[in-house]
């Protein structure tokens, strides 16, 4: 829409005559630019490229004329104050030409000062009206602001509701899996995501939510990347530095209207980088200001719910792991054994279970003291652990005696086992004070299904016959209880005492 001229409006004359009659030359006289057209081609063409402010039309006797140029006015969207001069027509004609977008139209001949105040008129009416256009455009500009305020605004809101359940959620588990699955939940439904991430410094994981990129080596390579990222960070971090990451500067895709690509923020708890979150934006979808924030308070609540998990696995951790050892204690052990019992039964596998003293263990206490042997308790359960499987679960029983559940483990692959922990406990060279000891261990077998064992209890005190027997029978031995629950048995299946390696220094 061109902008209308205020002080010498512009009057376009579209007359085939030009402007020589008297009522033309008045206009120029009163200070109006009058210019002149031919046709309706160049007078249209004028009007695209000009800024007019009225148009004075004569029609003369084409009455058919005239309609169709004020419709191909109206195409250009112009707003000149437009005047037909013509012969005197019908009513209905003359009514259907104001209909199309004329102001008035002149019958001639005109009167003296008839055309200066039609055009005058006219003119005074396009000013309001385009003044009314520019409020109008205004106000819609004003009202499309406030319903995407009003948008933004109701976003927020039903974010905010997500952030609040999300906290809750995340008060109400102290996993640290549960609590980054709950994340991505709601992160989906919060933001338009390709990734996000979460890392936890110590203990060192990462857990990567990449809804299109499978669980392939694509994935595993943004794993690896992510977790460099949060080493290289770390590194880098000194304890003061709780708002800036070194080294990590905004985005470079930040476009005019502050919108990013990547949203990167640290997981603090107490001023002390923790881990990191990343997020990066689904294609053609930057993340908003709002969102930007968004995100940074739920890592605020992400960085506590995790470090309540640690503190809560830590916990948990000491009171099923045996202070001396490292090894699971006996809680853990009854846990433990109970469900691998059960599942045995369940599913008709073969279980094992084998428990291991150490021979004579008293006289190296009253002879070395309790420091020393407590660090041989230790030594000897490294020496345990080595020689076991990955899938074996080695606890410490109570006192000097161990217990070893074997899942899926038959008796001659137990007796294998038990008889491989007993040569390498009694071949281990053990250093005391400048003088090398050595150890032997006793072990008792019982195993799972046994027609005589129905509980785990039972299963226990069977393998606790066992290794009664080994010790009543010479120690350094392996025993099975064949007939369950201690009902006595010949079986023996430890290395014949030949075959053990001759012992130097201190023997216990």
């Amino acid at each position: 829409m061109n902008a209308p001229r205020l002080n010498n409006p512009r009057v376009l004359l579209l007359s085939k005559s030009g402007p020589r009659r008297a009522p033309y030359n008045r206009l120029q006289e009163a200070g109006y630019d009058v210019l002149v057209e031919a046709n309706e081609t160049h007078a249209l063409q004028r009007i695209s490229h000009d800024t007019v402010d009225a148009l004075i039309y004569e029609i003369h006797d084409c009455r058919h004329q005239a309609l169709p140029f004020l419709e191909q006015l109206q195409q250009l969207e112009s707003d000149p104050c437009v005047i037909l001069v013509g012969p005197r027509q019908g009513a209905e004609h003359a009514a259907s030409l104001l209909r199309a977008g004329a102001f008035d139209y002149l019958t001639l001949p005109l009167r003296p000062g008839q055309l200066e105040d039609s055009l005058r008129q006219g003119l005074k009416i396009r000013r309001s009206l385009i003044e009314v256009r520019k409020l109008s455009g205004k106000l819609r500009k004003v009202n499309g602001d406030l319903a995407r305020e009003r948008d933004s605004l109701q976003q927020w809101n039903q974010n905010l509701l997500l952030v609040n359940q999300l906290g809750q959620e995340l008060a109400g588990t102290l996993h640290a899996d549960e609590i980054v699955n709950l994340l991505g939940t709601r992160f989906a439904q919060m933001l338009a995501f390709k990734l996000l991430g979460v890392m936890w410094l110590q203990p060192e994981k990462v857990w990567v939510h990449a809804p299109g990129m499978g669980k392939g080596h694509r994935l595993e390579q943004t794993r690896q990347a992510f977790l460099a990222r949060g080493r290289g960070l770390h590194s880098a971090m000194r304890p003061c530095d709780q708002d800036v990451i070194p080294g990590h500067e905004p985005p470079n895709d930040v476009d005019t209207d502050g919108r990013v690509a990547v949203i990167e923020l640290p997981l603090m708890a107490a001023k002390r980088l923790v881990g990191l979150i990343r997020v990066e934006c689904a294609p053609g979808a930057p993340f908003e200001p709002s969102q930007v924030e968004l995100v940074k308070t739920i890592a605020t609540s992400l960085a506590l719910a995790l470090r309540n998990a640690e503190v809560h696995n830590y916990v948990q951790n000491l009171a099923i792991t045996d202070g001396l050892t490292n090894l699971l204690n006996r809680r853990a052990f009854s846990n433990i054994f109970t469900r691998e019992f059960r599942e045995a039964e369940r599913y008709c596998t073969p279980l094992c279970l084998v428990m291991a003293d150490i021979d004579h263990f008293k006289k190296v206490n009253d002879k070395f003291g309790h420091m020393v042997g407590d660090r041989l308790l230790t030594e000897l359960a490294g020496v345990i652990t080595r020689s076991a499987r990955a899938v074996d679960v080695i606890t410490r029983y109570g006192g000097e005696e161990f217990a070893l559940i074997l899942p899926r483990t038959d008796l001659p692959q137990a007796s294998i086992m038990a008889n491989r922990i007993r040569v390498a406990v009694e071949r281990h060279p053990f250093e005391i004070n400048g003088s090398t000891i050595r150890l032997t261990i006793s072990l008792g077998i019982a195993r799972i299904p046994h027609p005589h064992i129905v509980t785990a209890d039972e299963a226990v005190a069977s393998s606790d016959a066992a290794l009664y027997r080994a010790k009543s029978r010479g120690r350094n031995r392996v025993e099975v209880d064949q007939d369950g629950v201690g009902a006595g048995s010949d079986a023996q299946l430890s290395l014949p005492a030949s075959a053990a390696p001759t012992q130097s220094g201190i023997k216990c």
